[in-house]
């Protein structure tokens, strides 16, 4: 019988994080719907190890992911398998947005990023790590590559309740921002709150 071990509420434009342990699930939750969340994890035991987007692009052949895929580190062991998805749109082509994205295409230094977020939920973990955004998984982001390369942000088009649940492959770390983007579609607009939950399969 599955235990449900802690549930963290991830406030909307904000960042929290969780222990995950090898063999245990990790419940990514849009609590309201339309929402999207960056995720980065590493490896308790080695942090110099971390999932890697461009690694799981690799080992994959594939830009998709979905139920029964792997999400890899840097050095190509399995970080994470999908369990369960239930949207099944997701990104691992851009970074997740920083200041310098607000700066330079907005005009605004002081909107609140996702690699803010990111390192608001290390700081509460208390936690030491040097984050990148090119290392964030954008979950339930809607990004598409047109046949001319170029990328395109659909608004996300989940309802409330939508999750991915992923299994851990190691003992992890794990921070997940509620993305802030308001400027563009991926949000619909309109941030909104996320949830973690880590289960013990039993």
């Amino acid at each position: 019988m599955s235990t449900t071990v802690e549930e963290v509420l991830v406030p909307s434009r904000e960042g929290r994080g969780v222990y995950v342990k090898k063999g245990q699930l990790l419940d990514i939750v849009d609590v309201v719907g339309h929402q999207v969340g960056d995720i980065v994890a590493w490896f308790r035991n080695d942090p110099s190890e971390y999932m890697s987007p461009t690694h799981t692009v690799s080992c994959n052949q594939s830009v998709v992911l979905k139920t029964g895929s792997q999400v890899f580190s840097n050095h190509r062991n399995p970080v994470f398998t999908i369990v369960r998805d239930d949207v099944e749109k997701h990104d691992i082509i851009v970074p997740c947005c920083d200041r310098e994205r607000y700066l330079n295409d907005y005009g605004l230094p002081d909107h609140a990023h996702c690699l803010g977020n990111l390192e608001q939920a290390r700081d509460l973990l208390g936690e030491e790590y040097e984050l990148h955004g090119e290392t964030a998984w954008n979950v339930f982001m809607h990004n598409r590559v047109e046949p001319d390369g170029s990328v395109v942000t659909d608004p996300a088009a989940h309802g409330a309740g939508a999750t991915i649940t992923l299994k851990a492959h190691e003992d992890l770390v794990v921070l997940l921002s509620a993305c802030p983007q308001d400027l563009t579609p991926c949000n619909n607009f309109n941030p909104t709150p996320m949830l973690l939950r880590v289960i013990d399969e039993g």
